[in-house]
């Protein structure tokens, strides 16, 4: 039993030895697949780089309601309640010409384009204004603005990028992503 034991490993042996590595076609097969996997992650990086970027933006977008809030309190305050109501254009299809803000890529900063504008020295250039937030009131009612009530109620959308930067003129609307929400002020 020992002796066939030992012709077994010694058969075994000289196996090994004759195949000591890899022959060139296995190494060129896996070169060739390693080659084809890198190349499709490779393709695959820049889509999903815009992927994230996307989400990133419509993250902040939905982040926004509260700097609108934060603003419409400002200008509130500036021009007063009614004034500030009456400044926004009620809603009609389709939407154009809202009460216009702009913000920041990162949400960190918004402000009002043309209706009491903060200082110059606080305003957002135009190389970075990339979200547009446009306001609008209700048309009818139980949302309709109503002078003696205590809460406007308005329809925002966000679109961006509103500028590109380096580009003077403001990205066309079609060419731009946006989400609409309600947002309100009270007294």
């Amino acid at each position: 039993m020992l002796a066939s034991f030992s012709s077994l490993f010694t058969r075994h042996l000289s196996l090994l030895r004759q195949r000591r590595g890899f022959s060139l076609v296995e190494v060129v097969i896996a070169v060739g697949i390693f080659a084809l996997a890198v190349t499709a992650l490779l393709a695959l990086l820049p889509s999903l780089a815009r992927q994230s970027s996307d989400s990133a933006d419509s993250l902040t977008a939905q982040r926004l309601p509260d700097a609108i809030r934060v603003e419409l309190r400002r200008l509130a305050i500036s021009g007063g309640f009614d004034a500030l109501a009456n400044a926004i254009p009620v809603m009609s299809a389709p939407l154009q010409d809202g009460l216009a803000l702009v913000a920041t890529r990162d949400g960190a900063r918004l402000h009002s384009l043309a209706y009491l504008p903060p200082a110059e020295a606080e305003q957002i250039p135009s190389a970075a204004q990339y979200f547009l937030v446009e306001l609008w009131r209700f048309n009818q009612p139980p949302l309709s603005y109503d002078p003696a009530g205590a809460t406007l109620a308005l329809h925002a959308r966000v679109s961006w990028p509103y500028r590109n930067p380096g580009s003077a003129a403001p990205t066309p609307l079609a060419d731009r992503q946006q989400i609409t929400f309600t947002v309100s002020l009270t007294r």
